[in-house]
């Protein structure tokens, strides 16, 4: 019995697109043995078992002698597909491979399938039995293409040409001669023979090149059809193309514009064949596929599975809950256990300047008047104010949230930040201006300034009165570097002498700035201090904790005190207090942190603040103003670079006698430099500040 169709099911040392490839002998032992043919690998749906084949082996692959099943409508179908050329192409599906790399050395055929196109560029269907009056000698083999002969013309078997005396004589014809005799089934054929040529020379190229380079970034699988109901390995070389059984994802295709497009380019532009002269071609098709510009034609497809990521698992969450983005807070803890805390919100200080040479005991001599002590005793009163955070939730969205409680969550945001802003208003003030559009900030938390009068809020260290807080000025370039910052270094450990407060000194110093001190260097170019505890040893202080350098106010180096000389002051009831309440108009959830607070100084001299300025400018030292106890005046010097105020409400005060004190005034001057100008922290006198008294009152 004829089969219905031949043709080879693979061929060896051909590179699949699975980039195996088949070696010689490699099925050699199925020689003989009846496989079903299925279409396209559906061998789970029986109404796609076509037939039956029986395999040959031959030395470039595996032949197989196609028998339909007449009875069943698909194969049918099948043969009148295969019979236009419609169908056309074998794919094997086999299992127990052995491979070596990408070389299969050995496995079993388990089906043979027709499909539209196969991973195995020669395993095409070359022989097909024509069931109607053309005889199977009428039927002419045109590279691996079924053409029917011209009625008078001699089969073809092996195209073995005619020889010696049967020969027909020799014709000086062109080739486009030839091409002009034949008939437009004829012109087909030779085009879908130009198409194979094509096709196979750059599949062999390809293959060369896969040998030449092998790829070492191959996986290992041996299952080609990713099948889990059959057991061992297993390959199938349409795995790609299987449609329904597996996916709608295709394969590489070689269309007619392609092989255009690669003539095109192995010969240059296909108008201009001079071009090819002048370099502009490669050559050959086996070149141009080795070329770069080559590569990028054959690998412009797309491949694998569309919108991959959809398959991937979702992503799971590291941490229980989100973690906020914030500056350092280790400062804001620092600064709040270290701090006073009182019972009370207005806080009431007072003290008696004794500095004065009035203050001093004195001598006596028998039978004189003795004079009494006389000094100023001054008293300031800081009152509380509100420092408030609010928030909202909807109600739907706290319900909707199941991954970790976001009221919680919210309200530890809340306290923190509000314990920063305590701690921040403290040391530097909030930085908020005190008027937007010409009013008052609503937002502004309060601070009574500089004057050294009673009022409500908290007063910011760098900013408080000189009797409670020194500011010391450092010479310093902007950009200072290396053995430039021992300047600070010396002028805070002089300043000790001055210091006042309790004792335990702490250091806050820009994160900035004590980088630039840790890495100060020898002439040897070595590191001096190890860490900031070395820094704070050179410094006179027990600690250096760093902040970040945006809270600092501009040019301030480092703010130093004892921080028990800092006191808060709350009322019961105006400490740290949540609320919370709800919104039906709205579902809304509305959330309040609130305190109400003061915050001050309760020791003169107990900080002290030191500023940048440019080394440019220039020292002044303060001359104490003069004073006649006969007369109560008071002289201000005339003094370069120094002005002479009134600390009552900051004005300058001429150079000169000024009127005399009445009795029971008390004048207090204190010495400002100039723009320019910078006072010495080594002066004589360490406050740059004086008071004076009249006569006690009759």
């Amino acid at each position: 019995m004829e089969p219905d169709f031949s043709g080879y099911v693979t061929k060896a040392n051909l590179q699949c697109t699975d980039g195996r490839t088949i070696a010689p002998g490699a099925f050699k032992h199925q020689d003989g043995a009846r496989v079903p043919v299925v279409y396209n690998h559906n061998h789970n749906d029986i109404a796609q078992h076509l037939g039956y084949a029986i395999l040959s082996h031959r030395d470039d692959g595996v032949w197989g002698d196609v028998y339909l099943n007449k009875d069943n409508v698909n194969s049918i179908t099948a043969a009148n597909l295969v019979k236009q050329g419609a169908l056309d192409k074998f794919s094997i599906w086999a299992k127990n491979l052995v491979e070596q790399g990408a070389l299969v050395h050995s496995g079993d055929i388990q089906e043979v399938s027709l499909v539209l196109a196969g991973a195995n560029p020669g395993a095409s269907v070359y022989n097909v039995l024509m069931h109607s009056d053309v005889d199977q000698d009428d039927l002419m083999v045109v590279g691996g293409e079924i053409m029917h002969a011209d009625g008078d013309a001699p089969p073809v078997k092996d195209a073995e040409a005619p020889s010696g005396d049967d020969a027909p004589p020799a014709e000086e014809k062109s080739v486009a001669d030839v091409l002009t005799t034949l008939n437009p089934e004829q012109q087909l054929a030779v085009n879908a023979f130009i198409d194979d040529v094509v096709t196979e020379a750059v599949t062999e190229a390809l293959t060369d090149q896969a040998i030449d380079q092998p790829d070492t970034d191959k996986g290992d699988g041996s299952d080609i059809k990713h099948n889990d109901s059959q057991e061992g390995t297993q390959m199938t070389s349409n795995a790609f193309e299987k449609g329904q059984a597996v996916g709608t994802a295709t394969g590489p295709q070689l269309k007619h514009s392609d092989v255009e497009s690669v003539l095109m380019h192995a010969l240059g532009s296909p108008a201009k064949r001079s071009d090819y002269q002048l370099g502009q071609g490669v050559g050959s098709l086996r070149e141009l596929v080795r070329s770069q510009q080559g590569r990028e034609l054959m690998h412009a497809d797309t491949y694998g599975i569309d919108n991959m990521e959809v398959l991937f698992p979702d992503a799971q969450a590291l941490m229980a809950r989100p973690t906020f983005v914030d500056r350092r807070q280790d400062w804001v803890k620092i600064w709040m256990a270290g701090t006073s805390h009182s019972p009370f919100s207005r806080v009431k200080t007072a003290y008696a300047d004794i500095t004065a040479d009035e203050a001093r005991a004195r001598g006596y001599i028998k039978g004189n008047q003795k004079t009494e002590e006389v000094f100023p005793v001054f008293r300031r009163e800081t009152g509380p104010t509100w420092i408030i955070k609010k928030q909202r939730l909807d109600r739907q969205d706290i319900i909707d949230i199941k991954d970790f409680d976001v009221v919680a969550w919210m309200k530890a945001e809340m306290r923190g930040k509000l314990d920063e802003e305590v701690a921040r208003a403290g040391l530097f003030g909030d930085n908020r201006p005190t008027m937007v559009n010409g009013e008052m900030n609503p937002d502004k938390i309060q601070d009574p300034g500089a004057a050294n009068t009673s009022g409500n809020g908290i007063r910011a260290v760098v900013n408080d009165n000189e009797l409670y807080t020194t500011t010391y000025e450092v010479p310093l370039a902007v950009n200072a570097t290396g053995q430039a910052w021992n300047k600070l270094l010396d002028t805070v450990t002089e300043a000790g002498e001055f210091y006042l407060g309790s004792g335990n000194k702490t250091a806050f110093v820009p994160f900035r700035y004590a980088t630039r001190l840790l890495t100060i260097r020898d002439d040897w170019g070595k590191r001096i201090y190890k860490n900031l505890d070395e820094v704070a040893g050179d410094m006179d202080v027990n600690r250096i904790v760093r902040v970040p350098t945006e809270l600092f106010p501009t040019d301030v180096l480092a703010i130093v005190l004892d921080m028990a000389d800092y006191n808060y002051g709350t009322d019961r009831g105006g400490e740290v207090t949540l609320f919370d309440d709800f919104d039906i108009n709205f579902n809304q959830y509305h959330y309040l942190i609130e305190t109400y607070l003061s915050g001050a100084l309760t020791l003169p001299y107990s900080a002290q603040v030191f500023k940048r300025v440019d080394e440019s400018e220039l020292q002044a030292v303060a001359v104490k103003p003069g004073f006649n106890p006969d007369t109560y005046v008071v002289t201000i010097p005339t003094t370069t670079g120094v002005d002479y105020t009134d600390a009552s409400d900051g004005s300058v005060l001429v150079a000169g006698p000024q009127a005399p004190l009445a009795a029971g005034e008390t004048l207090i001057v204190e010495a400002v430099p100039q723009a320019g100008y910078y006072f010495s922290t080594g002066d004589d006198d360490r406050y740059d500040s004086w008071s004076f008294s009249g006569p006690e009152p009759a």
